[in-house]
């Protein structure tokens, strides 16, 4: 995803602890509608019934004490047919209302295909398949809360 797009979003004012829940939600029904094993970088296993620990980060284009939101990097196995996977994947996040930013759809299994897509709050996710992995990147809504720039435990 183009980090300067998620920048010109609006911030809310919503609480980090909402944000998470909300956050969880909405990257449960996702990963549900991908299908697939999830899992950390660290290799352990996805669970949309984790609250992990987070440290918000600045929303691209933000100073650090400007609105932040949450990160995470989930991935799975590789797609074994890339351009139609990816062709379903940008209608589901369409589907969710999130706005495509970027589209390689791949001309072959083994080529990476990938969507970006984001709302207008600064959510964003960006999915990418290859014959080597899956890898999918959420983003929260931005939010300059005081309680976004303290650690979530």
């Amino acid at each position: 995803m183009d980090a300067t797009t998620a920048a010109s979003s609006p911030s809310g004012q919503r609480d980090a602890l909402s944000i998470r829940e909300d956050f969880y939600v909405e990257i449960a029904q996702f990963t549900e509608e991908a299908g697939g094993k999830w899992t950390y970088l660290d290799g352990d296993s996805f669970s949309p019934e984790d609250r992990a620990s987070f440290s918000p980060k600045a929303c691209a284009g933000a100073d650090d004490d400007g609105p932040r939101q949450l990160l995470l990097l989930l991935l799975s196995g590789p797609s074994k047919e890339g351009p139609a996977e990816i062709k379903r994947i940008k209608s589901v996040l369409e589907d969710r209302g999130l706005k495509v930013t970027g589209y390689i759809p791949g001309t072959t299994d083994g080529e990476t295909s990938s969507v970006d897509a984001e709302s207008t709050t600064g959510q964003y996710v960006s999915y990418g398949t290859n014959a080597q992995r899956t890898t999918v990147r959420f983003g929260s809504e931005c939010s300059s809360d005081p309680t976004m720039l303290q650690d979530l435990n």
